[in-house]
């Protein structure tokens, strides 16, 4: 029989996901990491990237995440995450045109913190439509 451990994502929203898997991998503010059944305790906060699990039925399941916090607890992973999308979600001609929008802001003079605004919405935008292109 193989190893699984509770996951569960979470947005303010809605709970995106709740049951056995066999894996996660995600990106962390500290890079790319993954976590199997029995994995030491810790928690880190999430940037803007794909989450991929491998369900207790071996399906893969891919989810878009903005932010938010990873916490491993006794065989039981939470994520907590500022937004979360389906590839189902994801509606292309709209990211295609915040895409657009972020690319012409930061071909403009602006301020340090309208750029930085600007390169979260490309970082958003090229990772929801990662998504959907999966």
């Amino acid at each position: 029989m193989t190893k699984t451990f509770d996951l569960e994502i979470v947005t303010p929203l809605k709970t995106v996901f709740k049951g056995l898997v066999k894996s996660v991998t995600a990106m962390g503010t500290q890079g790319s990491f993954g976590v199997l059944v029995d994995h030491a305790p810790f928690i880190t906060e999430l940037q803007t990237g794909i989450l991929t699990i491998e369900d207790d039925k071996n399906a893969t399941l891919n989810f878009a995440l903005d932010g938010g916090f990873f916490e491993v607890v006794a065989n039981k992973v939470i994520v907590l995450a500022d937004t979360c999308v389906t590839r189902e979600e994801v509606n292309v001609a709209k990211i295609q045109e915040e895409k657009k929008s972020a690319e012409q802001m930061l071909s403009k003079e602006g301020t340090r913190e309208e750029k930085e605004r600007a390169m979260a919405m490309l970082k958003r935008a090229d990772t929801w439509l990662s998504l959907a292109n999966r």
